[in-house]
């Protein structure tokens, strides 16, 4: 690589499996990447759209959207899942409110239509409980930037991307405003036995609050009939940057696999054994990154929820979505 040639900057979210990569003690053999964290979601969209950022962490409902209405520049993604989970924790409600299989009617309050939970949350709802999409009267808690009109959605109450926007949407929902919140998340899933740092919080914020759906047996059971380990935030490249760069897939995908080895080398006994036990109990492991069977399954379904959201027009196939995977 010559000394003129620029740096490529991608943008991702801080967490453990990409801590290593952020502050740089593992580095893209070949390549000189730098990663940008704590940046917002719209400047991710935004910087790739502009040339800010030559890749991000973008949500995998943007990139089947984008793709879909040809919108935005040529992007690709490939077989990295930096952030993933059983959304069912993310469902919160109140303790003392209407139980999940009565939420036909009711106010549900939602970060984004596009969401990636909130696209799980809506399929879930509609293959377990047979509440339909146009049964319940959905609301986000951002406003229309960076999001799609919805048929169904009743309102927005355009609240700006933050932690306190989530602070007041749970209030809204502890004060009988909302029958339920499905919560945005953070980057901090640990495990299925583990937790979100987020939600944590604010279910200790607002004790009249819960996760209905959080029990881990029951969340192993769903798994092992659905065979769904929800997806949500993956490596998009431009793909002008891909052209340019031969050989720059393959570096980051051995890059985050090395940095996940080291995550996992710094990880304490007690945190091991969360993620062994969740290993064992699902028959994979979640965190390898790999375009297998399990995340060729969930993303078939994602792109089901979408076009039963009314969504997405285009049946795309996984070649067509991540074109570099199996080329190792």
């Amino acid at each position: 690589m010559s000394q003129e040639q620029k740096p490529i900057r991608i943008a991702i979210g801080e967490n453990l499996w990409t801590r290593a990569l952020v502050d740089g003690s593992v580095r893209v053999d070949g390549f000189a990447v730098e990663f940008h964290s704590k940046v917002t979601l719209p400047d991710r969209l935004h910087g790739v759209r502009e040339g800010k950022w030559q890749g991000s962490d973008g949500t995998l409902t943007d990139y089947l959207l984008e793709k879909d209405a040809g919108l935005g520049v040529p992007k690709v993604a490939l077989p990295i899942f930096m952030l993933g989970g059983f959304r069912q924790r993310t469902l919160l409600m109140r303790r003392d409110g209407v139980a999940v299989e009565n939420l036909e009617g009711r106010r549900v309050l939602m970060p984004r239509v596009l969401t990636p939970g909130a696209v799980y949350a809506r399929g879930l709802l509609a293959d377990e409980f047979g509440i339909a999409r146009e049964s319940v009267q959905w609301h986000t808690i951002h406003g229309a930037e960076e999001d799609a009109d919805w048929k169904w959605l009743k309102g927005r109450l355009g609240k700006p991307e933050g932690f306190e926007a989530v602070v007041a949407a749970a209030e809204m929902l502890s004060g009988g405003e909302f029958d339920a919140l499905i919560h945005p998340g953070g980057h901090g899933f640990f495990s299925l036995f583990g937790g979100d740092q987020m939600i944590g919080g604010t279910l200790k914020r607002f004790p009249d609050l819960c996760e209905p759906l959080g029990n881990a047996e029951t969340i192993a059971a769903w798994f092992k009939k659905t065979k769904i380990y929800p997806t949500v935030h993956g490596l998009q490249l431009r793909a002008d940057c891909l052209d340019a760069n031969s050989g720059l897939a393959d570096a980051l995908v051995d890059a985050f696999a090395r940095a996940w080895s080291a995550s996992e080398a710094r990880l304490d006994q007690p945190e091991r054994e969360l993620l062994e036990r969740e290993r064992s109990l699902l028959g994979f492991d979640p965190y390898r990154y790999e375009l297998g069977e399990v995340q060729r399954h969930t993303i078939e379904k994602l792109m089901d929820y979408l076009h039963a959201d009314g969504l997405l027009r285009r049946r795309f196939t996984i070649q067509d979505l991540f074109p570099f995977a199996g080329r190792r």
